[in-house]
């Protein structure tokens, strides 16, 4: 598989497959996101330009920014993000503040600075979502597992939306559930999967659920940007293994300077327990 540089965190969960990342200028990475009701989280790394065989995930790590200069304009105010440590996520270094949530119908300015290197974005938080109704199902191969699946409550002001899981006592963040992207105008009477999402590549996994296990899930409205992000890096993810499948582009984001993304999501949250 070749692709040129690309997102670390995003990057550690394709490394099953055999990747060459060509010599390019260095440039920044940016993962961020901010949610209605929470503070923004913003990663900011530099790209990679080597094989992936000859580096470890230490290698890696030095390209993480520990001391770049990262502002949230909203309103015509401008914050600066605290560098911090936050234990749950695979890279654990990160940008963020108390000092506002998202707002639903806000719109933020991101700016980044580092090394020689700037980076913005802009993004708006639309309008969340409803789910209307959700059901178990056993999994159709192995009767030990469980698929959840919810129906989205029709609404024309939004056509695209992500789901994020999270298993209570398994996985420590809300993850972007794998092959949770969809776009309503197709999906409009259908049940929709909320599989379990990857937050550590390294273990092992299964993107289903058990008895007994408390499923979280949030239901984020998303722009037509933000859905082509997602719906490529899922197909990334699930062609990564098939050697005679190959990517020679990044992923496309809304980065003006640099690579990656800086997304508003429209959430609504909701639970369950799988039961026998």
């Amino acid at each position: 598989m070749r692709k040129t540089a690309y997102i670390l965190t995003l990057l550690f969960s394709l490394t099953a497959c055999t990747a060459y990342i060509p010599e390019g200028p260095e440039m920044l990475v940016i993962e961020g996101w901010i949610e209605n009701g929470t503070a923004p989280i913003v990663f900011v790394t530099s790209s990679v330009s080597t094989t992936l065989q000859e580096n470890d995930i230490t290698d890696l790590m030095g390209h993480v920014a520990y001391n770049a200069e990262v502002t949230i304009t909203h309103d015509g105010v401008t914050y600066t993000l605290t560098p911090t440590i936050k234990n749950e996520y695979f890279l654990k270094y990160c940008y963020t503040t108390n000092a506002f949530k998202g707002e639903i119908g806000g719109t933020y300015r991101l700016d980044v600075k580092w090394k020689d290197m700037q980076a913005q974005s802009v993004t708006t938080i639309p309008k969340p979502g409803t789910v209307d109704s959700i059901k178990v199902e056993r999994h159709p191969l192995n009767d030990t597992l469980y698929i959840v699946k919810a129906h989205i409550k029709p609404d024309q002001d939004i056509r695209y939306y992500r789901f994020f899981s999270m298993n209570i006592g398994k996985d420590p963040i809300y993850a972007p559930s794998y092959l949770g992207t969809f776009d309503s105008e197709f999906n409009k009477d259908d049940f929709i999967a909320v599989n379990r999402g990857r937050s550590n590549p390294i273990d092992e996994f299964d993107y289903y659920y058990s008895s007994g296990d408390s499923v979280r899930f949030k239901l984020a409205s998303i722009d037509s940007t933000s859905y082509d992000f997602w719906t490529k890096f899922e197909e990334n993810v699930l062609f990564s293994h098939i050697s005679l499948i190959t990517y020679d582009n990044n992923i496309k984001g809304n980065i003006d300077g640099g690579l990656g993304y800086w997304f508003g999501y429209g959430v609504e949250r909701y639970a369950i327990k799988i039961e026998n």
